[in-house]
């Protein structure tokens, strides 16, 4: 197969998405000898070691970071005619925007329909724009990947897709999140802080500070914990930042002010150190597609508190502690139990550990890979053929998948606690 990524999303700002697709993107072109890659993106990925592979091929274009509205004509205009010019097979965009007017096979990956489902939360224009697009986009593909299944039943529900076009594949986490002693330095030797006694205890959310996020309730929840705990002085780190596609947050800070930390974004090694030193990760998001910044907790080796809500519940198991996303009090009490008890903070840390060992990257690229094949192959069934993946090959694919699997098992192992 020749397969096309739309690479626009790899000059864009890594968020959850951004990473989510980088490191599907990765482990797929290490893994796969078998196909041949484009990478359709911007000049600054030529040369890079990740698409060192003799089956892979970036095809620079002249996206820019930060340049939306050039990048998002190029994605519409340039991408078909390049996958054109370059007999793509099957063309796949990981970041939920594809081009609208491509004729050949394509996969689109569609995150969460949190736009559809709750359209407050968003800007007009960008609630307008997705909602023009993404429903003619999910219509046309071949097949949409989504990454939970709270997304796949919203893609049946709203768009009236039938269940064989919409194919599951749940996201991983990134290895570079470890409870590993060596993967980042301790905060307290770092000058990330305001304070240098916050890396002695303190209380983290990851994630951008939009309405779904439900920042204005954890605050809330936090300034109650304080004052119900005036003997501790944990503090609260806020990691992340606002994005003007997102309706206006404001966060009212009545009490402790000193004492919540608004970081902002911060890079993937700083990020490990906050995750493996905070006390435990408070995420009481309203809606996500999957969460990933729950996960990368669990993989830190560090307690998650999170809600009962769409997704959240499918990728945290039984690991982490559940609250109800409008209620105060019950997120105060759960803050409470987990900074009080150590024996619980071990326990829900032993069962996140576990509960990540569930999702890997090398699962992740041999489920995408799956799909590829069923859309290549589905070209055949006009002729009596099999659109399915051949078992010798789905063999193949698990083969490599147990094989990175324990590469990276054995590499954490290594230098754990070194």
């Amino acid at each position: 197969m020749r397969i096309g990524i739309n690479g626009r999303f790899l000059v864009a700002k890594r968020t959850g998405v951004q990473r989510a697709a980088y490191n599907m993107l990765t482990t797929l072109v290490k893994l796969d000898r078998s196909n041949e890659y484009f990478i359709f993106t911007g000049r600054g990925q030529l040369g890079r070691p990740e698409w060192n592979y003799d089956n892979v091929h970036v095809i620079a274009s002249d996206l820019r970071e930060g340049e939306s509205i050039r990048n998002h004509f190029w994605e519409q205009l340039t991408l078909p005619r390049l996958a054109r010019k370059h007999h793509i097979d099957v063309l796949h965009s990981p970041a939920n925007i594809a081009p609208l007017f491509y004729s050949g096979d394509s996969v689109v990956h569609i995150h969460d329909l949190c736009f559809v489902v709750n359209p407050q939360w968003y800007s007009f224009s960008f609630r307008t724009l997705y909602n023009l697009i993404i429903p003619r986009l999910a219509r046309k593909a071949t097949k949409v990947i989504t990454n939970s299944n709270n997304s796949k039943n919203d893609l049946l529900h709203y768009f009236k897709l039938s269940a064989d076009r919409v194919s599951l594949v749940y996201w991983a986490v990134d290895d570079t999140f470890s409870p590993r002693k060596n993967s980042a330095p301790p905060l307290s030797e770092t000058p990330l802080l305001q304070d240098p006694s916050a890396a002695e205890s303190f209380i983290l959310y990851v994630g951008s500070l939009e309405p779904r996020k439900n920042i204005g309730t954890l605050i809330e929840a936090y300034e109650l914990f304080r004052q119900e705990n005036p003997d501790l002085k944990t503090k609260l780190v806020l990691i992340g930042g606002e994005s003007p596609l997102f309706a206006e947050v404001r966060l009212r800070i009545k009490k402790y002010r000193d004492d919540v930390i608004f970081k902002g974004f911060v890079d993937d090694l700083l990020l490990s150190a906050f995750y493996r030193d905070a006390l435990v990760v408070v995420y009481p998001s309203l809606y996500e597609g999957f969460g990933l910044p729950p996960l990368e907790a669990m993989a830190s080796g560090t307690p998650v508190i999170t809600t009962m809500t769409s997704s959240l519940p499918e990728v945290v198991g039984g690991a982490a502690i559940l609250v109800n996303p409008l209620d105060i009090k019950e997120l105060a009490s759960a803050i409470n139990r987990v900074c009080r008890d150590k024996s619980l903070r071990e326990d829900m840390r032993a069962k996140g550990i576990e509960q990540v060992k569930k999702f890997n990257w090398a699962r992740v690229a041999r489920n995408t890979l799956a799909v590829y094949y069923e859309v290549f192959l589905g070209r055949r069934k006009s002729i009596g053929g099999n659109s399915h993946l051949p078992f010798d090959k789905w063999r193949e694919l698990v083969k490599l998948e147990v094989q990175e699997s324990q590469r990276v098992q054995l590499s954490s192992q290594s230098v754990e606690y070194q």
